[in-house]
């Protein structure tokens, strides 16, 4: 049974850490349907796509560190949450977060170039890519607003949530200009997002193409 449980999550890791992703970007709508505490639904998901994630590093070594990055994030939010006035804890969690998204960018790039093939990974793998760089894009947005709180106009309400949002859609260049980045910096980080949103469906496109025809020649 082990062995096909083993089996089934390393034939289907992209997939189960793709559907972890999308569903910690869902949290605020689990939250209000759930009516829990936007706290717990934030560390339960975050824990899924930790987990999840994880499944994709090569040796029990890279997935031992990638748990450990994890639960510096979860330390992190479970005291932002508990201790609102805590303002230092904020940083810790934007830059562990950072290093373990970059890190889960770093896994996967390093299975993907041992796919030869065109197979569900081959395609789930850049799938997944994508959405962690819109992750990266709104820790990123969620760290220069920390900053300078007044970088960008937001119309709404304001929280962490809102600068993944828009992290995606200026990765996805749909830009319904109900954000706008006011500083130059802001400005800087939206400018280069965009370009490398737009160069990283290019290059996946290109890429796959290329595989194929390589494989029907």
């Amino acid at each position: 049974m082990n062995a096909k449980i083993i089996a089934f999550l390393n034939t289907y890791k992209y997939l189960i850490a793709m559907i972890s992703v999308l569903n910690f970007l869902l949290t605020p709508l689990h939250a209000s349907i759930q009516g829990v505490n936007v706290a717990y639904a934030v560390v339960i998901n975050y824990t899924l796509v930790i987990l999840a994630s994880s499944l994709i590093a090569s040796s029990t070594g890279t997935r031992i560190r990638a748990y450990f990055l994890g639960v510096l994030v979860l330390i992190s939010i479970w005291i932002e949450f508990s201790n609102p006035s805590m303002e230092m804890i904020k940083p810790f969690r934007l830059i562990t977060s950072a290093l373990l998204f970059f890190y889960f960018c770093i896994l996967l790039l390093k299975q993907l170039r041992s796919i030869k093939e065109i197979n569900l990974p081959f395609i789930l793998g850049p799938i997944l890519g994508f959405i962690y760089l819109g992750v990266i894009g709104g820790i990123f947005f969620e760290s220069i607003h920390f900053i300078d709180p007044s970088a960008f106009h937001i119309r709404g309400h304001v929280s962490g949530y809102v600068f993944y949002y828009f992290s995606f859609i200026s990765i996805t260049t749909v830009g319904y200009g109900d954000i706008t980045p006011i500083t130059e910096q802001a400005q800087a980080i939206t400018l280069v997002l965009n370009i490398i949103g737009q160069f990283y469906l290019a290059i996946v496109i290109s890429v796959f193409v290329g595989k194929y025809i390589n494989l029907k020649t």
